[in-house]
């Protein structure tokens, strides 16, 4: 009876089939996690194009540096959460600025602004900030500088740092206003969330930083 059970091969199968189950169930579930991961991180890719753009096209740098407080670009921020779908924009938050050149590897920024979105999908105000650094109203941030040519690099008359001219009382200084040229700059950060269980995160921070030249004056 021994040796005819250890012959016994019926059930081969269906022991490694149970032994496998386990394995590639999490290599399925894993894979359309990754493709997922992988499409929601194309779709804000694709949103921070679409602000970028849409900024370059819609808001004037010069309006804008002379009456910064004046300038909303939430109806531009909202059309670009749309190519977000089917991915909800609640876990979205938006930053744009507008920068002025002050070397070659610098800028100002001279007006910014931010969105998150409620559970509702309505906009709602947000601390502006980038990961460079931060998109606070008169600060200095760092550019790529593949972005910044020498023909929008700004050079200070007395030969003092533009980067430092904060002030307006040397008119010899290249001041904030009178810096170099502009450049538009979007983030669009997105905050992930897979399929929990299987060792996976909660959450998965996405991001896309762009910049872009404005096309009008």
């Amino acid at each position: 009876m021994l040796t005819r059970l250890l012959r016994d091969t019926r059930a081969s199968v269906l022991i490694e089939f149970a032994i496998c189950l386990p394995v590639l169930v999490t290599m399925y579930i894993g894979s359309y996690i990754v493709v997922d991961e992988v499409a929601c991180s194309r779709k804000v890719s694709v949103a921070t194009r679409t602000l970028t753009d849409l900024l370059s096209r819609s808001i004037s740098p010069s309006a804008t540096t002379s009456n910064p407080s004046g300038t909303d670009a939430t109806s531009l921020m909202t059309a670009a959460a749309v190519t977000l779908t089917p991915y909800s924009n609640v876990n979205a938050t938006e930053n744009v600025a507008l920068l002025r050149v002050c070397d070659a590897t610098h800028a100002y920024v001279i007006w910014s602004q931010a969105v998150t979105y409620t559970s509702s999908g309505t906009s709602a105000a947000a601390t502006p900030a980038l990961t460079a650094g931060s998109l606070s109203a008169n600060s200095v941030v760092t550019v790529p500088t593949s972005m910044i040519t020498s023909p929008i690099v700004p050079t200070s008359p007395d030969g003092s740092d533009v980067c430092s001219n904060f002030g307006t009382t040397t008119s010899t200084t290249t001041q904030v206003g009178t810096a170099g040229g502009y450049l538009f700059v979007a983030e669009v950060d997105y905050a992930y969330q897979p399929l929990t269980g299987f060792g996976f995160p909660t959450t998965v921070p996405l991001g896309t930083i762009l910049y872009m030249s404005p096309r009008l004056t």
